[in-house]
């Protein structure tokens, strides 16, 4: 009997689990609901999105209110087959502990336990099944309510979203984050001379072209009608410049074909970084502001704003890339011209004012930083043999290639007659080290037309981390050092402070 007694307690425990399966059941669905119910809310159309658009995104929606109503439904079901169990076993236990109870009867107990359970397990598998397909069948649903239908990009709703993720992700980790705005030029023209559905191939086939043109880590969006979005988590200025202009001239190569004709289009395109206090949709705003521009210009181009001005990419993408042609000017005055676009530079003091916040962030428990200080070489030369406005231009040149290379978040000062400071938060030595060669071996390419000669001219660089014991005096003192290091090993060159205080040499002298 006590066996008996001892098995039949066996199988209640393995049925009470079997009901706490359920019920976790239950609770995983209503989560589940709830995620869901959170991207719907993310999803719901935009108010600018055009009425058929909306109409459609919004039945979307109303089928994945009919899915959630039938999830309910089922948990429902399910906490109710839950407890009519639990009551069931507790009936069966209160029979158990009545006394009187025979072997017979027992038995009998043991049997109608046996069954019931073997009954509520199979409810559960089925019920999981039934949640598991419905819970697929809801992310299908929703990621679709995130997708535009004509180009299988994602649409204006996953854009928004991304770039308020980009903008957590570069106040709290300092990582760095562009978006370029695309328009196909004069599509409504195009859409008049060759019909809408000409058009929609068109559209389509942008679609692909972009995003064969860019990395994994970027983001294609349609951000509505012809125009497009790329966002760059991660990237600095120079890295999105290379891939989004490289993605908006692939578009102007393609022959996009529909019915018997073959279409061409180009397209123009607005950069910008994410800066400091600046929200996603002043971002996205600057970037606008930039493709407008384009379109001044005659489109089929690129610009870039920087915060202050637009730039045209075209210029930038020699130093941004490092292509192993050297940069030249047909004359003077374009050189001239070149040097005056760059504007944005500060002076020493406001440098080190910002040094000094970084510093004081970072031992709250922010990102590291760094300094680069960057030196004309031979300055007093360039002068004594081209005069002083040769010197104004190089360094105006210098300080453009310099912009063209940083990050919206870096800051570049006037630091020496000669001589730049960078500030580059959530930089590490080697990325800063990394960054400086790149800028010496692109500075060491150009040639400025001076008086009839062909001026060419190098920069010597200094780089230092902060340490523990750093304030803004003692970092950029480093920097100097590694400068000064720099300047005696005959210019053309990178050195960087160490941990251990030790000062390297980080590029081949020229």
């Amino acid at each position: 009997m006590v066996a008996l007694l001892l098995k039949c307690l066996f199988l209640g425990i393995s049925a009470l689990f079997g009901a706490a399966a359920g019920w976790r059941i239950r609770g995983a669905g209503l989560a589940k609901q709830q995620l869901l119910v959170q991207e719907m809310q993310l999803t719901s159309p935009p108010t600018d999105e055009p009425p058929a658009q909306a109409a459609a995104e919004g039945e979307k929606i109303d089928n994945l209110d009919v899915m959630i109503a039938q999830l309910q439904q089922l948990t429902t079901t399910v906490a109710a087959d839950v407890g009519e169990h639990n009551t069931f076993v507790q009936e069966i236990n209160d029979e158990l502990t009545s006394g009187g109870a025979t072997e017979a009867s027992v038995l009998a107990v043991v049997e109608r336990l046996v069954k019931a359970n073997d009954a509520m397990q199979s409810q559960l598998v089925k019920a999981e099944d039934k949640l598991q397909q419905q819970a697929a069948e809801m992310e299908t649903h929703v990621k679709e309510a995130r997708t535009d239908s004509l180009t299988k990009l994602w649409n204006r709703r996953h854009f928004d979203d991304e770039m308020q993720k980009c903008k957590l992700a570069f106040q709290e980790q300092g990582e760095p984050c562009g978006v370029m705005m695309l328009d196909v030029d004069h599509f409504k023209k195009f859409n008049d001379t060759y019909g809408h559905q000409a058009g929609d191939e068109v559209l389509r086939g942008v679609a692909r072209t972009l995003r064969q043109s860019v990395t994994t880590n970027e983001i294609v969006c349609r951000y509505g009608g012809e125009e497009f979005a790329i966002i760059f988590p991660g990237s600095d200025v120079g890295a999105s410049i290379s891939i989004g202009e490289r993605a908006r001239a692939a578009i102007a190569e393609q022959v996009f074909e529909f019915q018997d004709l073959d279409l061409r289009v180009t397209a123009s395109g607005g950069l910008a970084q994410l800066q400091p206090e600046e929200t996603a949709e002043e971002l996205v705003k600057r970037a606008d502001d930039a493709l407008y521009v384009c379109k001044e210009e005659g489109r089929d181009c690129g610009y870039w704003h920087d915060g202050a001005d637009s730039h045209a990419i075209a210029l930038f993408q020699s130093a941004a890339e490092e292509e192993n042609e050297p940069i030249s000017f047909a004359d003077e005055n374009e050189a001239e011209d070149y040097a005056d676009n760059i504007i944005g530079v500060s002076d020493r003091k406001s440098l080190i004012v910002d040094i000094e916040r970084r510093i004081a962030e970072w031992k709250r428990g922010g990102s590291p930083l760094s300094v680069l200080l960057v030196e004309v070489d031979r300055y007093e030369a360039i002068i004594e043999d081209h005069g002083g406005k040769a010197g104004e231009v190089v360094l105006r040149a210098a300080s453009q290639f310099l912009k063209a290379a940083m990050r919206e978040m870096d800051h570049i000062a006037r630091y020496e007659e000669n001589a730049f400071g960078l500030l580059l938060p959530a930089a590490e030595l080697m990325q800063t080290t990394a960054v400086a060669e790149r800028l010496r071996t692109a500075i060491g390419r150009c040639t400025l037309p001076m008086n009839g000669e062909k001026l060419t001219f190098t920069v010597s660089l200094g780089a230092a981390q902060v340490g523990d014991e750093d304030d803004s005096r003692e970092l950029l003192r480093r920097a100097e050092a590694s400068l000064v290091a720099s300047r005696e090993a005959g210019g053309n060159s990178c050195f960087a402070t160490m941990d251990t205080g030790e000062i390297r040499s980080m590029a081949f002298s020229g």
